[in-house]
């Protein structure tokens, strides 16, 4: 009888038990909380894979971060998720400098919105192979944007406003100056030495100032987190000067009215990060086998609002492959 029990028993169980160890932990490493990259990854992934996430948000905070990542050791996890180039340096370190996560841990890492991979020495060139980690690029390449900028009326000269602090930004204006030959625009660059221990508008509107006083014809906006969650304050300080504003980024767009930008959409790099994540977590790629890539499609986005304020508006050519957003009617 004993012997009956027990069989019953081990066959009611280990269904059960070979379910729950079928499901797959992924950690996400967070900068600035959940964004639309990390809601397209999530949604994606738990259509493919049975998955349950943990979120790990530094908060925009180096030492909080540096904790997470001492952290990681302790988590089991079967991949994790790293946003921005801030996280993923922290994180795994350059090619010629890696972190003791890169040289040690075996755990998988899938990154997005990630600048430049090159620029930023996580890898030495995008055939690059030695690494147990992939992940997808947000940006629109800078020639093309500079020729969208090139098809503007009246836009000799580029100002770059960003955070000193993120090297993600300091890459993409050194990349700014390199091309403003190549494309006969005078590019000038601001950046913002932020002091996190006190507010910084009189910072932002000074540099405003500076940008009228010299000049400025349009400023450009990288991808960096500090101009994106500040978007409020330094798009209508821009605009109030009468500077129109081009994105590198979506956010500023939609939600601070910048006027135009050509951009990768946060929630389809999330998506495609997602299908990165899928393989691996099937074991059909390894992470090394996986390119690291940028979307092939972009998006046109004009605000129209910005541009009835600005009184600036884009060429027909650019409006009629643009996404128009923004109600008209809503300026006075």
């Amino acid at each position: 009888m004993r012997f009956i029990v027990f069989v019953l028993s081990f066959i009611l169980i280990t269904p059960l038990s070979f379910a729950k160890s079928d499901e797959k932990h992924v950690i996400l490493l967070l900068w600035r909380g959940v964004t639309d990259a990390e809601q397209g990854f999530m949604d994606y992934l738990s259509q493919h894979v049975d998955v349950r996430f943990t979120i790990l948000d530094a908060n925009r905070d180096k030492a909080q971060l540096k904790q997470h990542i001492q952290d990681l050791e302790y988590k089991d996890a079967d991949l994790i998720y790293s946003f921005g180039t801030t996280i993923t340096l922290n994180l795994l370190g350059t090619y010629t400098e890696p972190s003791e996560f890169r040289m040690n841990n075996s755990t998988p890492v899938v990154f997005s919105i990630v600048t430049d991979p090159v620029g930023s020495k996580l890898i030495a060139d995008l055939s690059s192979n030695d690494r147990n980690f992939t992940g997808v690029s947000h940006i629109v390449p800078h020639e093309i944007q500079f020729k969208a900028i090139e098809k503007l009326n009246n836009i000799s000269s580029l100002g770059v406003i960003y955070n000193a602090d993120e090297n993600n930004s300091i890459i993409t204006a050194n990349k700014m100056m390199e091309l403003s030959e190549i494309y006969n625009k005078r590019v000038m660059l601001y950046p913002l030495n932020i002091d996190k221990s006190k507010p910084n508008s009189d910072l932002i509107s000074l540099t405003i100032n500076n940008m009228k006083r010299d000049g400025v014809d349009m400023a450009y906006l990288p991808p960096d987190s500090y101009i994106i969650t500040q978007g409020g304050e330094v798009v209508s300080g821009l605009h109030s000067k009468g500077i129109p504003t081009f994105s590198a980024t979506e956010s500023p767009i939609r939600n601070h009215k910048a006027l135009f930008g050509i951009v990768s959409r946060y929630y389809n790099v999330g998506q495609f990060a997602g299908y990165k994540a899928k393989n691996i977590l099937k074991g059909t790629q390894k992470a090394s086998d996986i390119p690291i890539e940028s979307l092939s499609q972009y998006s046109y986005i004009v605000n129209i609002e910005a541009a009835h304020k600005l009184d600036y508006y884009p060429p027909v050519s650019i409006l009629k492959i643009s996404e128009v957003i923004g109600h008209s009617n809503d300026v006075n």
